[in-house]
């Protein structure tokens, strides 16, 4: 007997390549979804918050390419079905018909309750490419929700019929199965292998995502930044640079930010030789190291996060308060909260809009001494294209030429504008927003 098809009768012609390649692609992304999708619920905190996108990219994924199959098979004519009985011949095409159900209805159901919900995020298809809400109320997100998880049952009823239609099939030497293998597979025993492989990638692509390594991302490292000041205590004037803007982050803070002159006149005109003579306050020079971070709350959960490159100015003495000042600048593209989708919300319209104002400047006007070696900066914050009071609570240890400070502050992000649209709500992310500093300092001579 020849182990050759036609086994027991032929069903030629096999279904396209494209079609074929569509089929297997479809099949693994379901099996990982579908695994994800369970495996959400055991995940917290950041790792709940990067799966999610990748659940959100690989759903977007399955619904375009299930409607490019959709659209291939009402163009192309598909084989045609195996000869049965009337129960198995309608059992075999309610299958198919609900497994496209099932393939776009998932994605447009898990669309619509990510575009309901009460807490929100940008869905960006694997961190590149924006993906829309769909234009329903908060009414529709209870009912999206059941829907997607009856669709997830449907899905693994309709998975266990298929395979095992397609398994009797083959048992019984019709060619099912190989119209959607290679044209080079043609015998009964070459199927056979065929579909054990095919067994075990589907058990691989649902493995794949149950044990995907969603830990939180190690902290990007912190440039060696040399911190400068001007020797007058005034920002570093970059006027005459008309790149400066636009050149590339490197090492030297005060050459990746294009600083502005400062608005005090005071800072900017010339101060009388008596003034000068008598002035004790003196520029220091903030050393490599230091951190500026932030906390918030998101759903209840604290998320910390920090800016990479920011650049203090500081002149100052103890003894000299009126003439001590305190400028800082933060490039906000910098922001790292431990993970990229995330910053890249930050960076985006939503929050920061670092397109119109890249840059968060704040200004003291006035230093005071609180007692012991606890210090008050009171100033100006420029934030979003807002600019609003703002003070800052500091312990500073000098010692000598060289100095120690801890500070920290409470902005309000409303205040600001920062959080538009449905992030303008202060349920889920509180208005206001912890800020933290520590450096070190030399004294400049």
């Amino acid at each position: 007997m020849s182990a050759s098809i036609p086994p027991a009768r032929s069903l030629s012609p096999r279904y396209s390549g494209a079609a074929i390649i569509l089929h297997w692609v479809l099949a693994a992304l379901l099996l990982f979804q579908l695994a994800l999708g369970w495996r959400l619920d055991t995940l917290d905190t950041v790792p709940q918050f990067i799966a999610f996108q990748l659940h959100k990219s690989v759903g977007i994924t399955i619904l375009l390419l299930s409607l490019a199959r959709l659209g291939m098979r009402l163009v192309v004519r598909p084989p045609a079905p195996v000869p049965a009985s009337p129960l198995l011949g309608f059992l075999a095409s309610a299958t198919h018909v609900g497994l496209y159900v099932v393939m776009i209805g998932g994605p447009l159901t898990g669309w619509l309750l990510i575009s309901t919900a009460p807490v929100r995020m940008q869905t960006l298809v694997f961190g590149l490419v924006p993906w829309p809400d769909l234009p329903f109320g908060g009414q529709w997100n209870a009912a999206a929700d059941v829907a997607h998880q009856v669709v997830a049952w449907l899905f693994v009823l309709l998975l266990v019929l298929h395979v095992a239609g397609a398994l009797r099939h083959h048992l019984l030497r019709d060619d099912v199965i190989g119209r959607m293998m290679p044209r080079a597979i043609t015998s009964w025993r070459g199927l056979t292998i065929a579909t054990i492989m095919v067994l075990l990638g589907g058990a691989g692509a649902f493995a794949a995502a149950w044990f995907w390594p969603f830990s939180t991302p190690a902290p990007r490292p912190v440039p060696d930044i040399a911190f400068t000041v001007t020797e007058d205590g005034g920002p570093a004037d970059t006027a005459d640079d008309p790149v400066a803007d636009d050149a590339p982050a490197v090492d030297n803070a005060a050459q990746a930010l294009a600083l502005e002159p400062a608005a005090n006149a005071a800072q900017t005109e010339p101060a009388p030789v008596e003034a000068v003579a008598a002035a004790r306050a003196t520029p220091w020079q903030v050393q490599a190291g230091g951190k500026l971070g932030f906390r918030v709350d998101y759903a209840g959960t604290p998320i910390d996060g920090s800016f990479r490159r920011w650049d203090a100015e500081i002149v100052f003495d103890p003894e000299d308060l009126p003439n001590s000042t305190v400028n800082v600048t933060i490039d906000l593209a910098s922001v790292d909260s431990a993970d990229s989708d995330r910053d890249t919300m930050l960076a985006s319209d939503s929050f920061f809009n670092i397109a119109a104002h890249p840059r968060a400047r704040f200004r003291s006007t006035r230093i005071s001494h609180r007692g012991g070696n606890d210090w008050r900066a009171t100033g100006t914050l420029n934030l979003h294209g807002q600019q609003r009071p703002l003070t800052l609570d500091f312990t500073l240890d000098i010692k000598g030429d060289e100095a120690n400070a801890t500070g920290s502050a409470t902005i309000s992000r409303t205040a600001f504008g920062v959080g538009s649209g449905q992030w303008a709500a202060t349920d889920t992310i509180p208005d206001n927003v912890a800020v933290t500093f520590s450096f070190k300092a030399i004294r400049k001579r």
